[in-house]
């Protein structure tokens, strides 16, 4: 793996991670619905791929499908 697809996995870890967060804290009642959908709004909008992340990514995916497929 490249630079760019270690980044873009790392990225994606750390967004599913805060949002798993803080779904479970909304579970727990500790913040309001609202205060999730803001906070998540922040955490998917920081921890967005750039373009060159996400060809990363797009093209380790698909190079990983051609080896399944074999």
């Amino acid at each position: 793996m490249d630079k760019q697809t270690i980044r873009a996995f790392e990225k994606m870890q750390k967004r599913e991670h805060l949002l798993r967060v803080l779904r479970d804290q909304m579970g727990l009642s500790r913040i309001t619905r609202e205060a999730f959908r803001e906070e998540s709004t922040k955490v998917i909008e920081r921890y967005q791929l750039s373009d060159d992340e996400q060809r990363a990514y797009d093209r380790y995916a698909a190079i990983q499908q051609q080896r399944k497929r074999k």
